[in-house]
């Protein structure tokens, strides 16, 4: 746990607004809790700030999907930090793991496996929609290297060796010290032609380009959130014609059966199974590789997509 002088020159980083209203709610904290709660509140309180202020974000403005990309971005905290970042939610099950409930909320856990046919996926790639050749890229990662949309959407340009086909990534779940960590994961030589067309070309069109380092971006945004990706798949599947609505949450919005987080799925089963397309001799990946790939601490989890 940080000092108290620890989180006094943490501050020191935020201006304004932000510098602002994080003052006044430290202030506000004092003599409310017991000490280790308050500092836990200061530090998530000083991380939001943060996020805010990089992301050019007003805290008073802040919408609904500024606070999932957040959420997003400190999914590999213990449940405790998760819980008290989402303390003014109250709607939140407090019996319910806060990482889980945000997966959950998000249509992206690995708790429920819904995986499609390898035909299928190849029917949405086949639609990629506008920009195409950005949106078939995303859409093929997703698959070949089954990582999360959060995962995705951190990848900086800095992450991949072009030559070696390989992508650092910062896992979601995993942490180094974990014994299924790993670093990197790799993508197909089919893909050789999307990535030079989108990063040599397509991405320099981008209004945000120049100043940003992630790999993917919106023509308003240095950063395409987690929530975009997912909703690039869900839309190019609908016009596959392969999506389908299977639920609705307790805010009365459509979940569906198609998102980022069912190409993840996919790829694991049909890796599991032996009917991936890379994998014409239906060998199949031996589970505790799979599990390796997918970041997964537990065998049992990975179980599931055999």
């Amino acid at each position: 746990m940080s000092s108290s002088n620890d989180a006094d020159e943490d501050t020191e980083v935020l201006t304004g607004v932000h510098k602002e209203l994080h003052d006044k709610y430290c202030a506000f904290l004092k003599g409310k809790g017991k000490s280790a709660t308050l500092q836990t509140r200061r530090s998530c309180l000083h991380q939001w700030m943060v996020h805010c202020q990089e992301q050019g974000v007003n805290p008073k403005t802040a919408e609904e999907s500024d606070v999932r990309e957040f959420v997003d971005q400190n999914l590999h905290n213990a449940d405790t930090m998760i819980a008290s970042l989402l303390s003014d939610y109250n709607h939140i099950d407090p019996q319910t793991s806060q990482k889980v409930k945000v997966l959950q909320q998000r249509g992206d856990t690995d708790d429920a496996v819904v995986a499609i046919p390898p035909e299928d996926v190849q029917k949405i790639f086949e639609h990629p929609g506008s920009p195409a050749i950005r949106n078939e890229l995303v859409m093929r990662l997703l698959y070949q290297t089954g990582v999360r949309s959060v995962e995705l959407a951190n990848i900086r340009l800095a992450d991949i060796d072009f030559g070696k086909r390989e992508i650092r990534i910062t896992s979601a779940k995993a942490n180094a010290g974990d014994e299924n960590y790993i670093p990197y994961v790799y993508y197909h030589e089919n893909l050789d032609f999307l990535m030079r067309e989108w990063v040599e070309k397509q991405r320099q069109s981008y209004a945000p380009a120049a100043d940003s380092d992630y790999l993917f971006l919106t023509q308003q945004k240095p950063k395409m959130r987690p929530s975009y990706i997912s909703r690039i798949v869900k839309e190019q599947a609908k016009e596959a014609g392969v999506n389908e609505p299977i639920t609705e949450d307790a805010n009365g919005n459509t979940r569906w059966l198609v998102t980022a987080h069912t190409l993840r799925h996919s790829m694991a089963s049909h890796s599991a199974n032996g009917t991936h397309p890379a994998d014409p001799n239906g060998d199949g990946i031996p589970v505790h590789m799979l599990a390796k790939v997918l970041g997964h601490r537990k065998l049992d989890t990975t179980m599931k997509y055999v």
